[in-house]
C-alpha cells in the first residue's frame, strides 16, 4: 500500500505531521546505520547530509567544544549544490568564541534549541551569517551528563523555513542520540589510546604487566618478558597452566588477600631454571564484586646480585678491627683473619691449622647449643644476627666473644656460606654483669630487690596457672628493728640484715626467692605450691630460724619476725593482689603480737564491706526501685563520613549524698543484690521512650542497648522486649541488642536458642567486650550476630607494634566474616586514622564523646561529627 493511499483518508495538517515523523524515522534509521561505522572517516559528513536533506537546509554543520569550553571548532559541514550559500567556508565561521556570541552561548549552555531568523539575531550574529548569505538559523546542543559539549547547526538561505514543534522535538531527539554516540566514540578512542600508551610505557622497559580475575585466569596481557610464555599464550588461561610453578604458586596464595584487603602486595619471586628474579607487584582494580588485580613483573635480576656484592664488601669493610672468619653451614672454617689468632693466643705459623676444624671446637660446654642453634636460624635468615658466647683460648682460658653474622645465598636461594666477625667483650661483659647486679639485687644483702622480684612473681604465677599449683607469697619483717638501730647504730643494724638474710635464705626449699623488700622487710617467694599445709611448715621454719641466736658485735641476740602469707590463687589472681594480701596479713601478724605466722584466709573474715559500701547499696536499692536512674548516650560514629549511626544507652546515678558514683561500682552491686534486671528495665523504658520521640522528630539513628546474663537467660525476654517496644511503637530493627562475649559463651547451645531467637524477631545483635573472652572462629560463624565491639583494652595498646598487629588481624577476621566492626575506647586522632587505614567501620570512644544527656546526644545526632574525622 502506498504512503498516498495511507494518507488520503486524513486531514491536510496530519497528513503533514506524519510526513514529517516518516521524513525524520527514516533519517534517524539512516544515521543509526552510519554512526555504527564511526571509524569511516566520511561518516560524519554522510551523517550531516541525511540531516540537512530531512530538514531541508541548505547547509548543516557539527561544531564541537575545545577543552576549556570556549572555542566550538567546525569538524564537518554538508552544502546543498542547488543552495545560494557562499560554496567555501569563511575563517569566521571555522572557529566560534562563545564570548562574542551571547545569545548564542547562553542558549545552548541551558540546553535550549536557537531558531531564530537573521533579523531576530543580536549583530554580531548578523554579522556573521550574512557573510554566507544565511537567512535562517537553528543550532541543537549536544549534550553528555548535561555537560554542553558542541551543537548541530542547521542553516538556510531563505526565511521562508518555518519548523513546527513536531520537526523541532525529532530533531532534538535524533540530535540527542548523536550526541550519545559522539560521547561513546570519544570514550572508546580514549581507552585506546590509553591502551597504546601503557604499551607503549610497559614496552620500553624490561617489565611484564597483566591483569588477573578474581578466579585466576589471565583476562589481559600488556607486554611480555623473555623467561616467561608469551602474551598470546596467557591470555584467557588459569595462571596455574601457563607460568612457571614458582611464581603462580605466590600469585595463587596472595591473590584472594588482595582482593579483600584492597590494598597492593609487593613479593620477590625467584626462578631457577631460568636464573631469573622478579620484584612482583600486586594491585586491586575495579569495585566490589568486579574487582581484578593488576600484576607487574620487573626484573631485578641484575640489582639483587650487584646488591648483595656491595653488602658483603661494605660489611667486611666495616668490620676489618676485629677477626673476620667464614664458616660453612656446617660450622667448618674456610677463611680467617689474623685477628683470629690473636683471640685464640695462638702463633701466626699456627694459624692455617685451624681452618678446616668447626667453630664448636672452642665453644664452652655451656654455650654449644645456643651458638648451634644460631647458626641453624641464620641459614634461613637474610638478617644479621649475634650471639656471645666463652671462646677457648690455646692459653686454656675462656674470654667472652660475641659473633655477628651474615649469610650468603646462591643463585638457587639456598645458604652457601656464613660470614662473621667476632670480637673479644671480657670486659663489657663483666661491666654488663655488674650493672645487671647493681641494677636487680640489694646492695647489702645481695638478696634479689623489688625489680627482680616481679619478674619471679610473674614466672611463678604463669607456671602455676599451667600446672594447676599454688604460689605462695610472704611478707617478713624484723620486729623492733628502730630500736635495734637507734641503741646500736646503723651499722650493727646493717649487720643483723645480712645474717638474718642468709638465716631466712637457708631455711626456704631451693626453688624459693627471698627478696628484699625495702628497710627491715624482706619478701618470701615459694612457688609450685601443692595445698597451704606445706607453705605452714615452710613458714614455721622461718619464724624459728630466725630465733636463733646471733652474735653482733660481741654481742648475742635473738630477733623475732613477723610473717603474713597469701596464696594465688586462693587468696588473688594476680601478682599486684598477691602481694598486697600478703602485706595486709603481715601487718595483721604484727598486732596479734609479733614473733608470729599468720595467713590470709585467716583474716579474709574481717575485710568485708565498710559501712560506707554498705550505705551506698543500700541507697542504690532505693534508687532504682523509685526510677532515680538516668540514661546517657554516647555516640557511634561512621569512621568515614563522621555520622552518628547509633547511640549507646548507659545506665548513670547521681547520689544525693554522694554525688555521682562510677557504674563500674553501682553496676556490679547490682548485679550482686539482684536488682540487675530491674535496673536493665528502668533503663530500657526511658531509652524507648526517648527514642520515640527521636524518631517522631525526623531522626533514624539505631540505639543500643546492653543485656546481661540473668535478662538473657528468661525464657520470656524476647517476647516481653518486642512488646516493649511495640509500646512505644518501634520496630525490632530500631535496637541493637550488646551482649558480651563470655556471656555469649556461657552455657553455648543454651545462649545459641536466645540469641536466634533474637534475631529472628528482627533484633541487630552485637557481641560486645570482644577479644576478652575465648571464643572460636567457629562459634563466631555459627553466631547470628552482624556486629563486633572490640574492647577497649585493645584501643589501649595501639602504641604498640603487638597491640597494632592484633588490631589488624581482628579487623581481617571482621572482614572476613562479613561482620560490622566498632572499636571502642577511641581517644585521639592518630587511633583514628590507623583504625580507618585498617578498614573498620564504626568508632566509639571519649575522641568523639563522652556519655552524654539526650540533649546533648540529640544534637550530635543532627549536626554529625564530621569535624572529628
Amino acid at each position: 500500500m502506498s504512503d498516498s493511499i495511507v494518507f488520503s483518508g486524513l486531514a491536510m495538517s496530519e497528513q503533514q505531521a506524519l510526513g514529517t515523523y516518516h521524513t525524520y524515522f527514516n533519517a534517524f534509521d539512516s544515521v543509526v546505520s552510519i554512526l555504527s561505522a564511526a571509524h569511516d572517516p566520511d561518516c560524519l559528513v554522510d551523517m550531516l547530509q541525511v540531516l540537512g536533506q530531512a530538514s531541508r537546509s541548505s547547509m548543516t554543520g557539527l561544531y564541537l567544544n575545545d577543552e576549556q569550553g570556549k572555542l566550538a571548532k567546525l569538524v564537518a559541514a554538508w552544502r546543498d549544490p542547488d543552495c545560494r550559500l557562499l560554496e567555501y567556508t569563511p575563517t569566521p565561521f571555522l572557529s566560534l568564541d562563545y564570548d562574542q556570541y551571547a545569545l548564542l552561548a547562553d542558549t545552548l549552555a541551558v540546553g535550549m534549541v536557537l531558531n531564530k531568523s537573521l533579523l531576530e539575531l543580536p549583530l554580531a550574529e548578523q554579522m556573521l551569517l550574512a557573510q554566507v548569505g544565511i537567512r535562517q538559523l537553528l543550532c541543537i546542543p549536544l549534550l553528555q551528563g548535561g555537560e554542553l559539549f558542541g551543537f548541530l547547526a542547521f542553516l538556510n538561505d531563505s526565511d521562508s523555513r518555518q519548523r513546527d514543534t513536531i520537526e523541532l522535538r525529532l530533531l532534538a531527539m535524533l540530535s540527542n542520540h548523536i550526541a550519545q554516540a559522539l560521547g561513546k566514540a570519544k570514550l572508546e578512542a580514549e581507552s585506546l589510546a590509553n591502551q597504546h600508551r601503557l604499551r607503549a610505557l610497559v614496552g620500553a622497559t624490561q617489565d611484564m604487566v597483566f591483569e588477573l580475575d578474581a578466579h585466576g585466569v589471565i583476562r589481559h596481557v600488556w607486554s611480555g618478558h623473555p623467561a616467561l610464555p608469551a602474551g598470546e599464550t596467557l591470555l584467557d588461561r588459569p595462571m596455574a597452566a601457563v607460568l612457571p610453578y614458582e611464581l603462580a604458586h605466590e600469585l595463587i596464595r596472595s591473590l584472594p588477600q588482595v582482593l579483600a584487603g584492597q590494598s597492593s602486595k609487593q613479593f620477590n619471586c625467584v626462578l631457577p631454571q631460568q636464573n631469573v628474579c622478579l620484584l612482583v607487584r600486586m594491585q586491586p582494580v575495579g569495585v566490589e564484586h568486579q574487582r581484578s588485580v593488576v600484576v607487574l613483573l620487573q626484573d631485578v635480576s641484575a640489582l639483587m646480585h650487584d646488591a648483595a656484592r656491595k653488602k658483603t664488601l661494605l660489611e667486611t669493610l666495616n668490620l676489618l678491627d676485629e677477626a673476620i672468619v667464614d664458616v660453612l653451614p656446617n660450622g667448618v672454617l674456610t677463611e680467617v683473619t689474623s685477628a683470629w689468632g690473636q683471640l685464640r693466643a695462638l702463633e701466626p705459623r699456627d694459624l692455617s691449622a685451624e681452618l678446616g676444624r668447626t667453630l664448636y671446637s672452642w665453644v664452652h660446654p655451656e654455650d654449644l647449643n645456643l651458638v648451634t642453634q644460631l647458626i641453624e636460624r641464620q641459614l634461613q635468615s637474610r638478617e644479621a644476627s649475634s650471639v656471645r658466647f666463652r671462646l677457648l683460648r690455646a692459653d686454656h682460658d675462656f674470654i667472652w666473644v660475641e659473633l655477628r653474622l651474615v649469610t650468603h645465598f646462591g643463585p638457587d636461594e639456598r645458604a652457601t656460606a656464613l660470614r662473621g666477625v667476632v670480637r673479644d667483650v671480657t670486659v663489657a661483659h663483666l661491666n654488663e654483669q655488674n650493672i645487671t647486679q647493681m641494677a636487680l639485687y640489694d646492695g647489702l644483702t645481695r638478696l634479689p630487690n623489688r625489680l627482680l622480684l616481679d619478674t619471679e612473681i610473674h614466672r611463678a604465677i604463669d607456671e602455676a596457672a599451667r600446672a594447676q599449683r599454688k604460689v605462695g607469697l610472704g611478707f617478713v619483717d624484723l620486729d623492733h628493728f628502730k630500736q635495734i638501730n637507734d641503741a646500736f647504730g646503723h651499722k650493727t643494724g646493717d649487720d643483723l640484715l645480712v645474717l638474718l638474710s642468709q638465716r631466712l635464705r637457708d631455711a626456704l626449699p631451693d626453688n624459693a626467692v627471698l627478696a628484699r623488700w625495702g628497710g627491715d622487710e624482706f619478701v618470701a617467694l615459694i612457688p609450685d605450691l601443692a595445698d597451704q599445709r606445706e607453705l605452714a611448715q615452710i613458714a614455721e621454719q622461718l619464724r624459728l630460724s630466725a630465733r636463733q641466736s646471733m652474735l653482733i658485735n660481741g654481742m648475742e641476740t635473738q630477733p623475732t619476725i613477723s610473717v603474713g602469707f597469701a596464696i594465688y590463687p586462693d587468696n588473688a589472681e594476680s601478682g599486684e593482689e598477691l602481694l598486697s594480701a600478703a602485706d595486709h596479713t603481715m601487718y595483721h601478724a604484727k598486732h596479734a603480737g609479733r614473733n608470729s605466722v599468720c595467713f590470709y584466709s585467716d583474716i579474709v573474715h574481717l575485710k568485708a564491706l565498710g559501712r560506707e559500701h554498705v550505705a551506698i547499696q543500700s541507697r542504690l536499692s532505693s534508687a532504682i526501685r523509685h526510677g532515680g536512674l538516668q540514661v546517657f548516650y554516647q555516640p557511634i560514629v561512621n569512621a568515614r563520613s563522621g555520622d552518628i549511626i547509633a547511640v549507646e544507652a548507659l545506665a548513670r546515678w547521681m547520689d544525693d549524698k554522694s554525688g555521682w558514683i562510677s557504674p563500674e561500682l553501682f553496676i556490679p552491686m547490682a548485679e550482686k543484690v539482684g536488682l540487675i534486671q530491674e535496673l536493665s528495665e528502668q533503663i530500657m523504658l526511658q531509652s524507648f521512650a526517648k527514642l520515640r520521640e527521636w524518631r517522631e522528630s525526623g531522626l533514624s539513628q539505631k540505639l543500643m542497648i546492653n543485656v546481661s546474663r540473668s535478662q538473657l537467660y528468661l525464657p520470656t525476654f524476647v517476647t516481653t522486649l518486642v512488646e516493649r517496644l511495640a509500646n512505644f511503637k518501634l520496630r525490632p530493627s530500631d535496637v541493637i541488642v550488646e551482649i558480651t562475649e563470655s556471656v555469649a559463651l556461657t552455657d553455648y547451645a543454651r545462649q545459641m536458642r536466645h540469641l536466634r531467637q533474637l534475631s529472628d524477631a528482627g533484633f541487630v545483635l552485637a557481641i560486645d567486650d570482644f577479644g576478652t573472652g575465648y571464643s572460636s572462629l567457629s562459634q563466631l560463624h555459627d553466631m547470628p550476630a552482624q556486629m563486633l565491639k572490640v574492647d577497649v583494652s585493645f584501643a589501649q595498646r595501639l602504641h604498640t607494634d603487638e597491640g597494632r598487629r592484633v588490631m589488624q588481624a581482628i579487623a581481617q577476621m571482621a572482614q572476613g566474616l562479613q561482620l560490622d566492626l566498632v572499636i571502642e575506647g577511641v581517644e585521639s586522632l592518630e587511633t583514628v586514622r590507623f583504625l580507618q587505614g585498617l578498614g573498620v567501620n564504626f568508632m566509639q570512644g571519649f575522641y568523639f564523646s563522652q556519655p552524654v544527656p539526650p540533649g546533648v546526644a540529640e544534637l550530635w545526632m543532627r549536626l554529625g561529627l564530621q569535624a572529628k574525622m
